[in-house]
């Protein structure tokens, strides 16, 4: 799956969710969920998750990427959605996000989305066109370099999620951001990986 952004763009149209979750549903949805991201919700969404995949995903070399790739995304969402005022005025909760696993053509597409400060969209721009310029190899190496500088963020991270979720897919880390029209300081950043 290729890059839907870029050169840091951001898509001019307003975000509306109801019509990002009907694009998001293209091929056989196995898990959706769209609301708060709290740790009981991933509790009980990961034995659920992991049995949906034991069912639907024949290829054993795919369904343990499936479960590596979604954990890990599912603690980026956890770990990394802002509560924020204007968001919770607008959909109810101020930790909303959205994670889909979905089997498409001959793997798996794990999308996630939540919102960001327009602040942040360079950096993590940045931070996925690295990843994405490097092949397996130099991954290999970057998580490692990485890994060995043990700079904890403040949210307990050393910035390796979206390296080893890179590794792990073997694709490319496929984004967008989106305009929010009644909150100009927020984007809507979509998260695409292709599992095959």
């Amino acid at each position: 799956m290729t890059c839907e952004c870029a050169n840091n763009s951001i898509a001019r149209t307003n975000f509306d969710l109801s019509k990002w979750v009907e694009q998001k549903r293209e091929g056989r949805v196995l898990l959706e969920h769209v609301g708060s991201f709290t740790s009981d919700f991933i509790d009980a969404i990961l034995p659920e998750m992991e049995q949906d995949v034991n069912e639907n995903v024949e290829n054993d070399g795919i369904r343990k990427k499936v479960f590596h790739v979604f954990v890990e995304c599912i603690q980026n969402l956890y770990h990394h959605v802002e509560p924020l005022e204007t968001i919770e005025q607008q959909y109810g909760d101020c930790r909303m996000g959205a994670i889909f696993l979905v089997v498409q053509g001959n793997g798996c597409r794990i999308t996630t989305g939540n919102f960001v400060k327009r602040s942040k969209v360079e950096i993590l721009t940045s931070k996925i066109e690295k990843i994405n310029a490097m092949d397996s190899n130099e991954l290999k190496i970057f998580y490692r370099e990485t890994i060995s500088k043990q700079a904890f963020s403040a949210k307990g991270g050393a910035g390796i999620g979206m390296i080893d979720i890179a590794r792990k897919s073997g694709n490319k880390l496929g984004y967008q951001f989106y305009s929010v029209a009644d909150a100009p300081d927020l984007c809507f950043f979509s998260f695409d990986v292709f599992i095959s």
